[in-house]
């Protein structure tokens, strides 16, 4: 963020502890749609700088401009990062939903951190698991704490990628289930080592 950035935010501070819970509102909204009219043009400063204003903002915001607010930024490829990153973290489903599910902004170590919580909640492993793109490090967690649904939904999305303990993870949970077993085998990254067992539970 630019250094002299920071005299600003401190006047904001300052504004902020006397503003109306109405004024808090409007000023949201503004910066946020302020930002998505030209998001694509601006320079990672200028992103980082929405960012902490964003995030003075959000401290004390309603449920309601949170979710708003939510679904604003999640399809944003730039959104600024520790606004997303608060909002995924978020335990309404109505606020971090939108991100977990759409934001490509949001980092891989945050979705493992969200999804590897104790008391993670499967409704948000859904949504992080609908992702359109889910890396090695996600999906291992996703099989790891989701329901059978959950690791359907991988298994049928080929821009999900699941490493070898994935799999092996996914071949152990067969039970005899040859329906499972085909899916798994009709991905094109399953380790040969592992197929034999695949092969085994096809031919009962």
């Amino acid at each position: 963020m630019m250094p002299a950035a920071q005299p600003m935010l401190a006047e904001l501070d300052t504004a902020l502890s006397q503003a109306s819970d109405s004024w808090r509102v409007t000023a949201l909204r503004r910066i946020a749609d302020l930002f998505l009219g030209s998001a694509e043009l601006y320079t990672a400063d200028q992103v980082a700088l929405f960012d902490e204003v964003i995030c003075h903002l959000i401290a004390k915001a309603d449920r309601t401009s949170l979710a708003e607010l939510s679904n604003k930024l999640a399809p944003v490829g730039n959104a600024p990062v520790k606004a997303i990153v608060s909002l995924a973290r978020h335990i309404d489903i109505a606020i971090c939903g939108p991100i977990l599910e759409f934001a490509t902004a949001l980092p891989d170590h945050d979705l493992v951190e969200i999804a590897d919580a104790d008391r993670i909640d499967l409704k948000l492993l859904a949504k992080i698991a609908a992702r359109a793109q889910l890396s090695e490090a996600v999906t291992d967690v996703l099989l790891k704490r989701g329901d059978p649904a959950i690791q359907s939904k991988l298994i049928d999305n080929p821009n999900a990628r699941i490493s070898e303990v994935g799999f092996a993870r996914l071949v152990s949970r067969l039970n005899g289930d040859k329906e499972l077993a085909a899916a798994i085998a009709a991905r094109q990254e399953m380790p040969a080592e592992l197929r034999v067992w695949l092969d085994a539970a096809l031919s009962q």
